[in-house]
């Protein structure tokens, strides 16, 4: 039922606009806007049958010419042998555009245009011939027609695949925005994970431990060997999630490489979003002095995405923050500065401790974690990097971040 709806209304169209022409050159030779509706349709829409759209609409477009004509008091078998020829146009016309396989080759910026106007051409003469009147100069008129017909036809489609395509893309960069956003927290995640791992290996051995030291006090003994028994078993999940994580991630980054133009980009959708998000007028600045390739980008944006938060937490109302990398004798250097309220100098050698903070949340007074700068050393440890601070109170802060490109590099 769907689909006899949507042949109905299509065919509706293409005879209706088929109304819809103008004489470009003096004589009796009709540039119709049907022909161009049923070009496109058959472009567009592939659940539609050429044979089946084409026959429809032909017998539409007689059905309509011999109700309109009729009101001319014109003899009904005139109206229709006159009107014959033009359906006939519309008939060929789809079943030409299905031989030629418009559809299949609908991408092809050569072979649409030149078969749309061999259809348009053809179909142009039969009718011509079944009016037996063609001439040389009608003939003129049916390849420019035909010639104008075609391309236009082909150009509206174009424009619109075109279109269509600046929209997948943009969907598609949103997409990719999201995903590397959400595995770069991932990665986050997995490091607090393995710091309680750590914890819980440590209450683990004290358990032990215990269990050890009093073998002949049974109650002890016992209470201590159940603990250990119980955080092995915890010891045990977190194993399995840190390796789903892992894997994960690790798929991920073996999927290709990054432009570092393309990881800033990225970054800075990420940063502005926060940014509207804390309702601060901060102004941020990509720089990319040697744009290279980077396989192993994941942590690049960990680094960069919780130095650039922090910038944005460190300035109050209004600000800047500047990002800038280049590359220096296999040295990939990446700076990120602010004009916050800075560190204090004596507190900069504390900054990369686990739980060490200076952030206090200002309604509820609760610290902040403190696991950010800590996550982002960790993570220049595995790449052979460092990072320095350069802070002065009420100037502002940099970071400098230096990684060997090989590490980065696969």
């Amino acid at each position: 039922m769907e689909n006899f709806k949507k042949y109905f209304i299509v065919i509706l169209t293409i005879t209706f606009m088929g109304e819809l022409y103008f004489y470009p050159f003096s004589g009796t030779f009709r540039f119709s806007a049907g022909v161009l509706a049923l070009s496109l349709t058959i472009l567009f829409d592939d659940s539609l049958n050429e044979y089946k759209l084409s026959v429809y609409t032909g017998i539409a477009v007689l059905l309509l010419r011999f109700f309109i004509d009729s009101n001319h008091v014109v003899e009904p078998i005139v109206t229709i042998k006159e009107n014959i020829p033009g359906s006939i146009y519309y008939i060929m016309f789809g079943i030409l555009a299905k031989i030629f396989a418009v559809r299949k080759n609908r991408d092809d910026n050569l072979y649409i245009p030149f078969s749309l106007f061999i259809i348009d051409v053809f179909c142009n003469l039969i009718e011509s011939l079944l009016r037996q009147n063609l001439n040389t100069k009608l003939l003129h008129y049916i390849l420019i027609v035909g010639f104008f017909r075609s391309l236009f036809a082909f150009i509206i489609y174009r424009l619109y695949k075109n279109h269509e395509q600046v929209i997948r893309k943009k969907e598609h960069r949103k997409r990719y925005v999201q995903l590397n956003t959400f595995v770069s927290e991932v990665q986050a995640e997995v490091f607090y994970l393995k710091k309680s791992l750590y914890d819980i290996e440590k209450v683990m051995s004290k358990s032990y431990a215990l269990y050890e030291q009093n073998k002949d006090n049974k109650s002890i003994r016992d209470e201590a060997l159940n603990i250990a028994r119980d955080v092995h078993e915890i010891k045990k999940d977190y194993h399995r999630v840190i390796n789903g994580f892992t894997n994960f991630i690790s798929n991920f980054e073996e999927n290709g490489s990054m432009d570092l133009n393309d990881i800033f980009f990225i970054i800075e959708s990420n940063a502005n979003r926060y940014i509207n998000e804390s309702k601060k007028n901060i102004s941020l600045n990509f720089i990319v002095h040697y744009n290279i390739k980077i396989d192993k980008f994941y942590p690049i944006f960990t680094i960069l995405n919780n130095l650039i938060i922090n910038s944005i937490e460190a300035i109050d109302n209004n600000g800047i923050v500047n990002i800038e990398a280049k590359v220096e004798t296999g040295t990939l250097i990446l700076n990120v500065t602010d004009n916050g309220n800075g560190i204090e100098e004596e507190l900069i050698p504390y900054l990369f401790n686990p739980g060490f903070t200076t952030k206090f949340d200002e309604i509820t007074g609760n610290p902040s974690t403190g696991i950010g700068l800590s996550h982002i050393k960790n993570t220049l440890d595995e790449l052979n990097g460092t990072i320095e601070i350069k802070s002065t109170i009420k100037i502002g802060t940099e970071f400098i971040i230096k990684i060997p490109i090989d590490t980065i590099r696969g």
